[in-house]
């Protein structure tokens, strides 16, 4: 496993490694509200050329809910499709974001996260109510697959990052908890640790 002390960059995935997530909790909500079990079987479902162009900001939000009640038949109100499609965000315990505030007094923190406009406004609220801090006064700039147009595990997302952050793969620390990531990153060039049950966030090693 990298040593993490040998880096000048950590580059974060969100989901998984500093965010808790229950994605089986947003489909729940969904299945609830009526939702066809054949929309819901994602990644093989009707609706996940939606859910890629959602969250590479293709979609606005408008369109994103839109477009889902018309494939489900599902009538119901913004507030509801939001609060079930945000279930599956659970919670950034605070232990986490002390740790990331002490690590960036010693790296360089950054942070490539597939995700959504939606989901957005919900995690940077749960980490300030964690941190007591924004997660942009934390990491030297943070990078949404929505606003670059790319999703992990395409290359073009690290190398947006490369470019625009100037920093270089050899350098820099890759956590994520998905193993493609992981795989694409080192691909080019980063040095990666797979985040899992065993290897969290909090028993990597540090050097604080």
């Amino acid at each position: 496993m990298a040593n993490p002390q040998n880096f000048k960059n950590i580059l974060f995935d969100l989901g998984g490694v500093i965010l808790d997530i229950n994605v089986q909790a947003t489909l729940k909500q969904f299945y609830e509200l009526g939702f066809p079990a054949e929309l819901m079987q994602f990644p093989h479902s009707m609706t996940t050329d939606l859910y890629f162009k959602y969250e590479t900001g293709k979609l606005d939000s408008v369109a994103f809910r839109n477009e889902i009640r018309k494939k489900s038949g599902v009538e119901m109100s913004d507030q509801r499709f939001d609060e079930a499609w945000n279930a599956m965000l659970v919670r950034i315990p605070k232990e986490r974001t002390d740790l990331l505030k002490l690590l960036s007094n010693r790296y360089d923190l950054y942070m490539l996260s597939n995700t959504s406009e939606l989901h957005v406004k919900v995690f940077e609220k749960m980490y300030f109510d964690a941190a007591g801090v924004s997660m942009h006064e934390v990491f030297k700039k943070i990078y949404y697959s929505h606003e670059i147009g790319w999703l992990k595990p395409d290359h073009e997302a690290w190398e947006y990052v490369i470019s625009d952050a100037g920093i270089k793969p050899e350098e820099t620390l890759f956590l994520d908890d998905n193993i493609h990531n992981i795989k694409a990153s080192q691909e080019l060039g980063f040095h990666a640790i797979h985040i899992h049950e065993r290897t969290h966030l909090m028993n990597l090693g540090f050097d604080l």
